[in-house]
């Protein structure tokens, strides 16, 4: 029988970038970097894909801790 998807236990999702070769990461890149001039969307889309996203920063106000206000838990029984 034939299964479908990841085995279970799997801890590594394949990349689109697991699929292609050097050139062809190169040529892609070049053909977004063109299309990029009318359709900026495009190019961080296929730079993300290809290289993965850019980590993003979770800071607070002047770079401190992020603080968490206005915040009420509540407890069912």
């Amino acid at each position: 029988m034939a299964t479908r998807g990841r085995p279970i236990g799997s801890t590594t999702k394949p990349q689109f970038k697991d699929f292609i070769t050097r050139d062809e990461v190169k040529k892609l890149v070049k053909l977004a970097k063109q299309q990029a001039e009318t359709k900026p969307e495009l190019l961080k889309f296929v730079l993300e894909h290809v290289f993965g996203k850019a980590p993003q920063p979770l800071t607070g106000e002047g770079g401190g801790p992020v603080q968490v206000q206005g915040v009420e838990i509540t407890v069912r029984k």
